[in-house]
């Protein structure tokens, strides 16, 4: 089998380096696995100088040539919703903004064509992310899931069946229809979409394969023995210490004290203060408007932040 990495990057961004580092971490644990990295053609003619570090690794580049009228973004998405037809094995994607902490050996049994974990290891009837997915699939006449679960799109375990080919066709039309259409670029959307089309091809896996770190996640019951930690690069509001770009850019120096500390244990690599939601009302709060209306009151309208908080606590012991 082979582990898969979908990348598109330039020098302004660091999904070269999260993409590195992650590699990284799974040769550390699985120093014989045979990984394949997807790239579009720009991203290509950007292997130079201090951006072939994969060529250290001994990684296989598959160049990709993605239409020219695509952005970055875009070009990511069509690589990840067409990447079955650059590998001829069973494979496991994995996303760049996570770390491998373990030995990686998929087994999860012959009637499993996709494998994925559930977005941030809940129901959508348990979490308080059920709103979001409607957001974003109702307008499209979608489903937001199929028997209460999304799906994260951060690890798919594939395997080479007529079925998996299926659902990665529908996948990969559905995404550029709907792109061209009314451009909508949700991919993780259009990917439930379809599993509720057909019938449900996607199986859960244990979330230890995608230990999602992140806030409002259910992911600390899969931390200790995780896999695979996500911890979601691209969020402005991250616990993980690896989600600092300055960190990620280290790789490629020649020293990198801070990045060799994360990556020698990551399950403890987190911001020194964690909130953790012992409740689900808490958590559910969190998602409404009015929380962010006083994160914002906080942030840019501090003198009625403490006007208000003060009249609160005339009603409301701390």
């Amino acid at each position: 089998m082979t582990f898969v990495y979908v990348l598109v990057s330039n020098e302004k961004d660091t999904y070269y380096e999260q993409t590195m580092i992650s590699v990284s971490s799974l040769l550390q644990h699985n120093n014989a696995a045979k990984v394949a990295i997807i790239v579009d053609q720009g991203t290509a003619a950007t292997f130079k100088g201090k951006r072939t570090y994969h060529e250290k690794l001994g990684v296989q580049i598959c160049t990709i040539q993605v239409p020219e009228k695509y952005n970055n973004r875009d070009r990511s998405r069509f690589l990840k919703t067409t990447m079955y037809n650059s590998i001829d094995e069973d494979f496991l994607f994995i996303d760049g903004d996570t770390l491998v902490c373990d030995v990686l050996k998929p087994a999860f049994g012959e009637d499993i064509a996709i494998g994925m974990v559930l977005d941030r290891h809940q129901k959508i009837s348990e979490g308080s992310y059920q709103n979001f997915y409607e957001k974003r699939s109702k307008p499209l006449h979608w489903s937001p899931g199929f028997q209460d679960k999304h799906f994260n799109s951060g690890v798919i375990w594939v395997k080479k069946t007529a079925d998996a080919q299926k659902f990665f066709e529908e996948w990969h039309n559905l995404w550029k229809e709907t792109l061209e259409k009314y451009s909508v670029v949700f991919d993780q959307t259009a990917l439930n979409e379809v599993n509720a089309r057909l019938g449900g091809i996607v199986k859960e896996i244990d979330g230890t394969w995608n230990c999602q770190a992140t806030r409002r996640s259910s992911f600390i019951k899969y931390l200790y023995n995780a896999k695979i930690m996500h911890y979601y690069a691209s969020f402005g509001l991250t616990c993980f210490d690896l989600a600092n770009k300055d960190v990620q850019r280290t790789i490629l120096e020649s020293t990198h004290e801070d990045l060799d500390a994360i990556l020698a244990n990551p399950k403890i690599a987190f911001s020194s203060v964690q909130d953790v939601n012992a409740d689900p009302i808490s958590v559910k709060v969190q998602r409404t408007a009015f929380y962010r209306a006083i994160v914002f009151m906080y942030k840019r309208m501090k003198p009625a932040y403490r006007i208000i908080d003060k009249i609160c606590g005339l009603f409301i012991h701390k």
